[in-house]
């Protein structure tokens, strides 16, 4: 801002500090950095030259992990060509081999093959007879789910297929709408040409969904969803692969002509992370799938998917954009379904089911529906909001603001791990931020909860992840939760990001951190101020070596949790993107580590530790190498490619006999893996004993923490 010279001399002090107040709420106001979101993997190489399996590059994955000694586990790996993004979406089989993992899985089918068909299969289901859907939003904010045809699209959604990416209008919208159904007849010209009809899939996650749990819900296939970047939810039979339906959300219709355009540049659609569960709607027992739009856009949307080979009849709940609540941003975290006691009626709690979606990335972005701060917001969307009633605050969803710490740096609030009480219903909930704010949500009080937000005293946060030199330390991932010793919990989650093209480069490295926080649940709270109130435990070893030794002194009585800084992070890139497993007492979490060239793939280093201490050496609990002769515990395992998190199957149990109080021991055997198309990659195995039967004649007040077991 320019002021002529001698301007402020001429301001008298009241006009002069007017002035400053309203430059100072400017500077406080201004919006934080907006993130370069990319929809390309970054997970992955980045050269069509060099991929990693015949020609494709990993996407989305799911492992559906053998729960007993000698069971088949599943792999559902979505997969995609950078020459034309065109997807594939594969279910491979993993039989159970040596230390229970097969080096071979088999594929057992391919969707986007199925959809697309060839010279001997035609496509199936045909175009013109697959059941896609969408829905169209009202001015006044309401609601209503259509077929996604020509003659069942509103005037608006019709006039935006017809006009060309350049914006242009051109008439070919009802040609455009049926290449988007499969159509390829017209590819080529005037509409782009394609290997697959099925779109590609980067950032978002397959749900599994089997038989109904409810006795008297009907009968359904064991169903396998998948979000893609073709701008449509997908649902296929989890036995065979063919689709039953696709969903287009709304909030996606400005941007599906570009889908079609020979110049097509690759950009998200719905392309976030998606959940499944049952609910209670209307005194009924259904199943509803929530799912984030990622980089798509910025919104979730709701099914009911209680009967997914009769969609039409119930099919979509409701979306939830930037343009019902600017404090949404792209959500890119898992939205979640919760109960929550909302009032207390004759001394019976009334419950309602919510949504519980964390803000995202970018709500302060100028498109029109902007956030004017950069706060993070916790939002519970009511699942029973009719489709005829638009969304209103404090009445069918809540806001819960987390404040903004520095506007010069991104923020973004990520998915909380949700605590719930005995009743089922939601008590706590823990996020993280990229600013590395810890927050504790506290639902105890009813709506509209405007105190949650905390535990500290004016919404201060339980920790604020820092490194060594004090700079703040970006959380993007779903924290865990085990019980501490003492009472009360521990908060467990690493830090770094990986959502701009930026973070691949070494210039976006940075010192990485895997923490356990503990939150004492006391009144006032107690909160963790700074890392020295930590157990530090010390990583050794050569950065470049397949693994890492781990050490550290026992943790005081007055120790608020441990950290663990990743070895020299930021000169190698390594860093968290998601918390681990926890399996009795065991803590396994894979790292991200670049490769020297930043277009080359990753790789993991694989973690074991014990939950309560950071260490590999606590009681009950060892990791060893396949090897026999290899006693040291699994600390910093490299493998590759990247995988999220480790795959665990049971190997074998044993029940030891009983001692003369009545007690025995429990031994579980597990092989931990890196699941890959190529063949499962064998990390190490998983020893446990937890003591059953008669433990002592004591009182126990918390049995789940003596079993070693989780919230």
């Amino acid at each position: 801002m320019h002021m002529p010279s001698g301007f402020l001399k001429c301001l008298q002090l009241p006009q002069f500090g007017l002035l400053m107040i309203l430059l100072g709420t400017a500077r406080a106001h201004a919006a934080p950095p907006v993130l370069s979101m990319a929809s390309a993997p970054l997970t992955t190489a980045c050269r069509p030259s060099d991929p990693p399996v015949n020609g494709r590059l990993d996407g989305a994955s799911l492992v559906r992990a053998a729960t007993r000694p000698g069971q088949e586990s599943t792999l559902y790996q979505a997969a995609m060509r950078m020459t034309d993004w065109g997807g594939h979406f594969t279910r491979y089989s993993i039989a159970p081999g040596a230390a229970g993992l097969a080096q071979a899985p088999l594929a057992a089918w391919e969707a986007g093959a199925i959809l697309t068909g060839d010279a001997t299969h035609p496509p199936f289901p045909a175009p013109a007879k697959r059941h896609i859907y969408t829905a169209s939003v009202r001015p006044d904010g309401t609601f209503g789910m259509t077929p996604f045809a020509w003659d069942s699209l509103s005037a608006t959604q019709r006039e935006q297929l017809d006009r060309a990416p350049d914006g242009a209008a051109d008439g070919l919208g009802a040609q455009r709408l049926a290449w988007l159904r499969g159509d390829r007849s017209r590819e080529g010209q005037p509409f782009r040409a394609r290997s697959s009809v099925l779109g590609n899939s980067v950032n978002s996650t397959p749900v599994y969904v089997g038989p109904p749990a409810a006795a008297h819900a009907p009968a359904r296939p064991d169903v396998i969803y998948l979000g893609a970047n073709d701008g449509m939810l997908h649902a296929f039979d989890a036995s065979d692969g063919k689709e039953l339906f696709a969903y287009v959300p709304a909030a996606l219709f400005g941007a599906l002509s570009q889908l079609t355009s020979p110049q097509y540049v690759h950009r998200a659609y719905v392309d976030g992370p998606a959940s499944a569960g049952d609910v209670t709607l209307a005194g009924d027992t259904r199943t509803v799938l929530l799912s984030a739009l990622g980089g798509g856009a910025q919104g979730v949307f709701a099914l009911d998917i209680t009967d997914p080979l009769h969609f039409a009849e119930h099919g979509v709940l409701w979306e939830f954009t930037d343009r019902d609540d600017a404090m949404l941003g792209n959500v890119t975290s898992l939205p979640q379904l919760a109960r929550l006691q909302v009032a207390t009626r004759g001394g019976v709690p009334v419950y309602r089911d919510f949504a519980v979606v964390a803000s995202g990335a970018n709500n302060y972005a100028a498109d029109g529906f902007a956030s004017p701060t950069g706060a993070g917001a916790l939002f519970l969307l009511a699942l029973d909001k009719p489709r005829a009633a638009p969304w209103r605050l404090d009445d069918n969803y809540y806001r819960l603001v987390t404040p903004i710490a520095d506007a010069a740096q991104a923020n973004a609030l990520h998915a909380p791990v949700l605590l719930r009480n005995r009743e089922g219903a939601l008590r706590y909930a823990y996020a993280g931020d990229l600013q590395g704010n810890v927050w504790r949500v506290d639902f105890q009080g009813g709506p509209p909860w405007a105190t949650a937000v905390g535990p500290g005293k004016d919404s201060t946060p339980l920790y604020v992840a820092r490194d060594a030199a004090g700079r703040r330390q970006p959380i993007a991932q779903q924290p865990q939760l085990a019980f501490a010793d003492a009472g009360g919990y521990l908060v467990l989650f690493g830090t770094g990001k990986l959502i701009e093209p930026s973070d691949r480069t070494r210039s976006g490295f940075a010192p990485q951190t895997y923490y356990a926080i503990r939150d004492t649940l006391r009144s006032p709270p107690e909160l963790v101020t700074s890392r020295s109130r930590l157990t530090r435990r010390v990583v050794t070893g050569d950065p470049a070596s397949a693994r890492f030794a781990l050490d550290g002194e026992p943790m005081e009585p007055d120790s608020m949790g441990w950290y663990i800084d990743l070895l020299q992070s930021s000169s190698t890139g390594e860093r968290s993107l998601d918390s681990g497993v926890l399996l009795r007492g065991v803590l396994a979490f894979n790292t991200l580590v670049p490769a020297q060239n930043a277009c080359d793939a990753p790789g993991s280093r694989t973690y074991v530790v014990n939950a309560l201490t950071g260490l590999p050496d606590a009681l009950s609990v060892t990791a060893r190498l396949p090897a026999p002769a290899m006693v040291p515990a699994v600390i910093g395992e490299l493998t590759a490619p990247y995988a999220a998190r480790p795959m665990l199957v049971p190997v074998a149990t044993r029940t030891r006999p009983r001692d003369p109080a009545g007690g025995t021991r429990i031994e579980h055997d597990v092989a931990m893996a890196n699941p890959d198309p190529r063949g499962a990659v064998l990390t190490g195995t998983v020893h446990t004993s937890a003591r059953a039967g008669r433990l002592s004649w004591r009182e126990i007040a918390n049995w789940r923490q003596l079993h070693g077991e989780t919230p």
